[in-house]
């Protein structure tokens, strides 16, 4: 009975810990974003990247799914550019 109790608290933490994240994707919190930013000042406004990818000094990072997110281009860890879709 306890493991059951216990596994049920784990998945109730991880669901709320993944619906977290999702309700950092705002319009409002895009609108925070501003170029120049480091990868952590993004980061501490919509919570961890969904994936990243990369060349030399090039990383371009996805908050979120192919129709709800935020894309991010950092230039040696500064971003430039961003772009959004789906967002209320």
């Amino acid at each position: 009975m306890r493991q059951n109790v216990w596994a049920a608290t784990i998945v109730a933490a991880a669901l709320g810990l993944a619906g977290c994240e999702d309700a950092r994707l705002t319009l409002d919190n895009y609108q925070q974003l501003q170029a120049g930013m480091s990868r952590a000042q993004v980061e501490a406004i919509l919570g961890e990247p969904s994936e990243c990818s990369g060349a030399v000094m090039i990383d371009n990072c996805l908050w979120g799914d192919e129709s709800r997110f935020v894309q991010a281009q950092f230039v040696a860890g500064k971003a430039m550019t961003y772009q959004y879709q789906g967002l209320k």
